[in-house]
């Protein structure tokens, strides 16, 4: 039989034992455990809806043996891609939060991670998947096509004398250029003079748009994302000119434009993250079709807007069952 003090030390070393065991034994979890990047290009309000809503539909689903870690390079090429370099050794699942995103996710990582994109206005013309419906490979996610006809068919009924439209992009997402080519054939067809200007990042926004607003009748600018984190130095050329403001993103419209008929983004973050869910359960990417939010579109008024550059909006739109009326925000 062991003494006393014998026992104490047998005791003392079995609970460093468990102890060590235990530390051992949650490293081991800890090491097992997933990583669902998300990564947003940039803060503006469309993007952190779209990342709000994501967010919350993973974490109310209680996933198992998964973490979600977040990244915002806020348009910086460089970090971007610095930020895809770490994702190859530290992800398991990543979601790409706009254009640009998914293309550099899907060039440098496809063949490695499974990724879902959110908001890509156009998945096969950014050369993501060639079949919405079977994608195939290792790339699915949600689009916010831009229903350039019809928001220009609303601009034309509330001024059926449009002549001259103004917009600004950065030529350097896709999703700006695919939209671009959309305004410039329907214009073509409709008798409008297209008068196009570029910026590259939201400090030139004041002085782009302070000249383009006294050339033309109206601005139409799409779901470009340097020309949404600048909608206040926009919005502010444009009243002072009195002439209307189209988005192709009912965010844009909170941020100062004055109309857009679009999709709702907490709705396009909750499927994109259910593909999130579906993937981490098994399924594989390339075998859930991408989804095209283009049915069903509200229009968003900014009626604050619209009473400080003195025009009248039709009735064929402040009738509409689907419109929203927003004012500036306080």
């Amino acid at each position: 039989m062991l003494k006393k003090g014998a026992q104490m030390k047998a005791k003392n070393s079995l609970f460093l034992l468990s102890a060590a065991t235990l530390s051992l034994f949650a490293a081991s979890c800890s090491a097992q455990e997933k990583t669902i990047a998300i990564v947003q290009l940039m803060t503006h309000t469309s993007l952190n809806e779209i990342n709000t809503a994501i967010t919350k539909t993973i974490d109310d689903a209680k996933l198992q043996g998964y973490k979600i870690a977040q990244y915002n390079p806020e348009g910086d090429s460089t970090l971007l891609s610095q930020t895809m370099a770490q994702l190859n050794q530290s992800a398991d699942i990543v979601v790409a939060i706009t254009t640009p995103v998914a293309q550099s996710a899907y060039n440098k990582l496809s063949e490695q991670k499974p990724i879902v994109f959110a908001a890509c206005s156009d998945p096969i013309g950014a050369g993501l998947v060639s079949n919405l419906e079977k994608p195939g490979g290792n790339v699915t996610g949600t689009s916010d096509a831009i229903q350039v006809d019809t928001i220009l068919d609303k601009a034309r009924e509330v001024d059926p004398d449009l002549d001259t439209l103004g917009f600004i992009y950065n030529p350097t997402e896709a999703n700006s250029v695919t939209n671009k080519a959309k305004i410039e054939a329907y214009c073509a067809g409709n008798g409008i003079t297209v008068e196009s200007a570029t910026i590259s990042n939201s400090g030139e926004m004041s002085e782009v748009a302070n000249v383009l607003c006294n050339k033309v009748d109206a601005i139409f600018v799409t779901d470009d994302n340097t020309v949404a984190s600048a909608m206040a130095p926009l919005s502010a050329a444009a009243r002072k000119a009195k002439i209307p403001t189209y988005t192709g993103a009912d965010s844009m419209v909170k941020d100062g434009g004055m109309f857009c008929l679009g999709i709702n983004y907490t709705e396009l973050g909750k499927k994109t993250g259910e593909m999130v869910l579906d993937i981490a359960k098994g399924k594989s990417a390339g075998d859930i079709p991408v989804k095209v939010f283009d049915e069903d579109l509200n229009g968003y008024l900014n009626l604050d807007y619209v009473e400080e550059i003195g025009i009248t909006i039709p009735d064929s739109i402040l009738n509409d069952p689907l419109l929203i009326t927003l004012r500036d925000k306080a």
